[in-house]
């Protein structure tokens, strides 16, 4: 089969999943939670995953047909109920994730059930990695984590965080670094809201006293 043909295999696929999505569950009137699940189920919450993870291993060019055909009919939109989890945390999940984690995780953030935020930026490093300082030490079966973030988007409405902490103290600063996923109800993680002008408060200070990760929750390697 040559490029082309194949391209307009997964081209038909797709406005077939749409059509049979649409036509099962009335865009406008279902519940947002119960259309997007199943747009997961159909493979279109993000067509170029996998199947099972959402997607249909296709280009990811064709999401632009899904978006249009369900923003024509009224559907909702799982970027704006999560859009941290939808366009960041979720295709780190796919990418990093062990076969447990995605099939716990990525459903629920793409309906918007669980919403995520990234726990990257630090008060004295910004975004810079090689200044992180957030700590992560291993004990048995856990991390425990200490340290601070801040300009966290959404961690106020938060179920889960992606967080980078600084597990080898003596690696290189741009090493040493391990991703875990954090319950951000869990003892130790406190949530402080930075209010704006306007009196809201979309981004937010996170502080870790002690609190515990399962290393099952390790997204990756450790560093």
């Amino acid at each position: 089969m040559s490029m082309t043909e194949q391209m307009t295999q997964d081209e038909q696929l797709v406005r077939t999943q749409v059509a049979d999505l649409l036509a099962q569950l009335p865009a406008k009137t279902t519940k947002p939670i119960e259309f997007l699940g199943k747009q997961f189920d159909l493979g279109l919450a993000w067509v170029h995953f996998p199947l099972g993870c959402g997607g249909l291993g296709v280009s990811p060019k064709f999401q632009k047909i899904v978006n249009e055909e369900i923003g024509k009919a009224g559907g909702p939109s799982a970027y704006a109920r999560n859009p941290i989890g939808y366009g960041m945390c979720g295709p780190t999940v796919v990418e990093w994730g062990s076969d447990a984690q995605k099939a716990r995780y990525l459903r629920p953030l793409f309906t918007g059930e669980e919403i995520w935020c990234q726990l990257f930026s630090e008060p004295g490093s910004g975004s810079d990695f090689a200044g992180l300082s957030a700590k992560g030490v291993r004990d048995g079966d856990e991390w425990v984590v200490n340290g601070q973030k801040v300009w966290t988007t959404l961690a106020h409405l938060s179920k889960w965080g992606l967080l980078v902490v600084r597990t080898d103290p003596d690696a290189v600063k741009h090493a040493g670094l391990t991703a875990l996923i954090v319950d951000m109800h869990a003892p130790g993680v406190e949530v402080r809201p930075l209010r704006q002008m306007t009196g809201e408060a979309e981004f937010n200070e996170v502080y870790f006293t002690d609190a515990k990760v399962p290393f099952s929750e390790t997204l990756g390697s450790t560093g």
